[in-house]
């Protein structure tokens, strides 16, 4: 009977420790799973296809995306995706990047249609605007000009409410960001010959003024563009939405042949 006793016990003790020990593992597994249908998103510097570099990093509840070598910075809108993963989008709804449950990464551009493998090379913080003086917004409209005018055969002229950005350094800082966005999405819009002559033949001049949310219109012969400095980088649009606004405006899209 005591020997019975003995390996009645040795058996409930085993089973106890193995139920246990099977518990700990599908705990573990259940939270992994649970963090993973997330799709976390990590701040950082990104390498996709072993050759483009970007970095990535937190406003709020969107994301702030740029590439090595070029100044722009995008705004990133997240979205769920399938299996918890998450997709962030540009300001013209299309494709950034996908981010599966797991959190791999893949980078999409306009050359990628299909999708980068990208890993996590480094820690990164989006830099602070910096201070900008009336001058030099001033000196750079008058560059943009020459610059659209030598590379694309364009006259544009730049012009903003100077007066309200005299006492307000936030306010100067994003028209400049705002100014420089609208000159990158002229170039990318008028690419092709088409779409460079139906600019030339309809706009002149580009107007910047602050209001509450980013707005791009025609009033005539003028691209009409607001932005509101309050917002920060989410408060003016970006040169992919800049050119993607004037083929709608112009009746060019981007796709047209």
């Amino acid at each position: 009977m005591v020997i019975l006793r003995i390996l009645i016990a040795l058996v409930c003790g085993a089973a106890f420790s193995s139920g246990v020990l099977a518990e700990q593992p599908r705990e573990a597994i259940e939270a992994r799973l649970s963090s993973d249908r997330l799709g976390r998103i990590e701040s950082g510097t990104y390498l996709a296809g072993d050759r483009i570099s970007f970095a990535l990093d937190t406003s709020g509840a969107n994301y702030l995306l740029s590439f090595s070598g070029t100044p722009e910075i995008f705004v990133l809108h997240p979205d769920t995706a399938s299996l918890g993963g998450r997709v962030l989008k540009y300001d013209t709804g299309e494709t950034a990047l996908l981010v599966s449950g797991w959190g791999a990464f893949t980078l999409y551009t306009d050359r990628e249609t299909d999708g980068l493998p990208a890993v996590r090379t480094g820690d990164f913080a989006a830099p602070a605007l910096p201070a900008i003086s009336l001058n030099e917004i001033q000196e750079t409209a008058a560059e943009d000009s020459s610059e659209l005018a030598s590379l694309e055969h364009l006259a544009v002229s730049f012009d903003i409410d100077w007066a309200t950005l005299a006492n307000s350094g936030q306010a100067r800082a994003m028209a400049l960001d705002a100014l420089e966005n609208v000159a990158r999405g002229i170039e990318r819009f008028c690419g092709p010959i088409h779409r460079r002559d139906a600019f030339a033949r309809r706009i002149t001049a580009v107007r910047l003024a602050m209001a509450g949310r980013p707005i791009v219109t025609l009033q005539g012969r003028d691209l009409f563009v607001t932005f509101d400095p309050d917002l920060g980088y989410e408060g003016r649009a970006s040169s992919r939405s800049i050119a993607f606004a004037i083929g709608m405006l112009l009746s060019a899209p981007k796709n047209q042949s």
